[in-house]
């Protein structure tokens, strides 16, 4: 792809990304995120329990997390042409119940941008480092005219 933005995205943007309440209301931060690849952790509170009567973090947060970070690891790649990007499909395998206490961990890449459509993949680890879910998206990607 023509024109990519291949580098680290930097202090005041991650500061921007991390304020606005997409992440901020969460809990997330976007600790990296460069050359198609992004790193986000997620701050465990009590509203992110409660899977399947468990204390346990709930699937639809870690399906909120996956769409933060498969999407953040796109928008490092994004080229000067492009404007915007929407979530088409999020393809998620829950592996492991995430038992964490403090943090939950993502790391995503891309896998390949098209003209319109980008493809990414991520995994989630509990604090221990142990692999608890993995998930596939496509993005739809909005160009400039």
């Amino acid at each position: 792809m023509e024109n990519e933005l291949n580098v680290s995205m930097s202090k005041k943007m991650l500061e921007f990304w991390n304020s606005t309440p997409l992440f901020s209301w969460a809990g997330l931060s976007i600790i990296d995120a460069k050359n198609g690849e992004a790193h986000i952790e997620l701050v465990v509170q009590d509203h992110h329990r409660g899977g399947g009567g468990t204390s346990a973090i709930n699937g639809g947060i870690v399906a909120y997390m996956f769409d933060g970070l498969l999407g953040t690891a796109i928008i490092s790649k994004w080229g000067k042409d492009i404007v915007g990007q929407v979530t088409i499909t999020l393809n998620i395998e829950y592996l492991h119940m995430i038992q964490a206490q403090k943090k939950v961990v993502g790391k995503a890449k891309v896998v390949r941008i098209t003209k319109t459509m980008a493809f990414a993949e991520g995994q989630v680890f509990d604090e221990n480092g142990d692999l608890c879910a993995k998930c596939n998206g496509i993005f739809r990607l909005f160009r400039a005219k």
